[in-house]
């Protein structure tokens, strides 16, 4: 008897280079996007304007963060749900830990992060994840573009662009003990028009189809992104 194929994530090149709004290069990009959104819900982004040796300082920078004391990186606070530092409570899973840095793709709220975390500074820091989360908010952009003018719906896109703010939400999973589930993070969607994803060599991610099936992407590279669409995004 055969085995059952195991669905994988569609993958869609959004490098620059040949991407021109209103392209037909730009309209069969923008095709294949809205139909990977509609059957997964998600798909892999190729985008290499985030360079290798960005990518690896942006690493190297989380792992920076996630050295530090605790009550250091406790003093990351929001009222916002999620925004501030989760971690060391039973509320969340214990190998998960997360932080968030509000208005990331803006040098003023990079720097109010990095002031609050390192008083006497961290220029490098704060460089590395303005530099990484303007790169990504582009592709964002790219993305929520082109879905709305797939559903031709792109007059409001100006507006929503407007209205957007950007969270680099920075995470942390570290290794089970014998006695702790192996569990980062609970089911959920994200409340947002889009998530974008770029995971190392960890692999936590998975994603549950329409029919119940969880499938993982366990192929991650420098210029692979994971894109999800959120509850925001979802049509009545």
């Amino acid at each position: 008897m055969g085995s059952l194929s195991v669905p994988k994530l569609p993958v869609v090149n959004l490098s620059k280079e040949n991407l021109k709004p209103g392209a037909s290069s730009w309209l069969g990009t923008s095709r294949k996007v809205r139909e990977a959104l509609e059957e997964f819900g998600c798909f892999v982004a190729l985008y290499d304007e985030v360079s290798l040796e960005l990518h690896n300082a942006i690493f190297s920078a989380a792992e920076e963060l996630f050295n530090l004391p605790i009550e250091i990186k406790e003093k990351n606070v929001s009222e916002k749900p999620y925004y501030g530092y989760l971690g060391n409570n039973p509320l969340v899973p214990a190998i998960y830990e997360g932080m968030g840095v509000d208005y990331a793709n803006t040098i003023e709220g990079t720097q109010n992060f990095t002031n609050l975390i390192w008083p006497e500074g961290n220029e490098n820091f704060c460089k590395t994840v303005v530099s990484y989360s303007r790169l990504v908010s582009e592709l964002e952009q790219m993305v929520k573009r082109m879905v709305f003018e797939s559903y031709g719906v792109d007059k409001y896109y100006d507006s929503v662009l407007e209205s957007s703010t950007y969270l680099l939400r920075i995470m942390k999973y570290r290794c089970p003990e014998t006695n702790e589930k192996n569990l980062g993070c609970d089911v959920h969607t994200d409340k947002s028009f889009i998530t974008v994803l770029h995971q190392n060599e960890v692999n936590g991610l998975e994603i549950r189809t329409k029919d119940g099936c969880w499938i993982g992407f366990d192929d991650p590279t420098p210029s692979s992104f994971i894109v999800l669409a959120g509850d925001a995004f979802l049509v009545g």
